[in-house]
């Protein structure tokens, strides 16, 4: 019977604690910002060459739904170039980078780097083209 109970209380204090932690990282500026630095960190394009030292959270945003931000990081590269280039040939140059991260209650909804690339699934934003522009503006009016 003591065992029982001790267990209960024990799981009780797990489920109180994985839910302030779960709270606490979707939530909170600082746990979006946590997830935003860590999905950063992991991303192809950092992997691949990121400066370590160079890595820094520049400006948080707050944005209009409640619980969302804007999360603006800048790090160097020890190349040019984006992804995991291993079989590529690089330009060995460093290459300031600029990521913004959207975040809506701990999910990632945007994921920027330089304005050019997108990191959630590791390719180039396709530009707009005239046509696509032109029919964007006839359907505004």
């Amino acid at each position: 019977m003591k065992k029982t109970k001790l267990l209960a209380i024990i799981v009780i204090i797990l489920a109180i604690v994985l839910t302030i932690a779960f709270f606490t990282l979707n939530y909170t500026k600082e746990g979006n910002a946590l997830i935003a630095t860590t999905f950063i960190k992991n991303e192809a394009t950092y992997k691949f060459d990121g400066i370590p030292e160079s890595f820094k959270l520049t400006d948080t945003v707050p944005l209009k739904c409640m619980y969302c931000w804007e999360f603006h990081f800048e790090y160097q590269g020890r190349n040019s170039g984006y992804g995991d280039r291993t079989n590529a040939v690089v330009n060995p140059v460093i290459t300031n980078h600029t990521a913004v991260i959207a975040m809506e209650k701990g999910t990632i909804t945007s994921a920027v780097l330089d304005n050019i690339w997108d990191m959630k699934v590791q390719k180039l934003i396709e530009p707009p083209t005239p046509s696509t522009t032109t029919q964007r503006q006839r359907a505004k009016r």
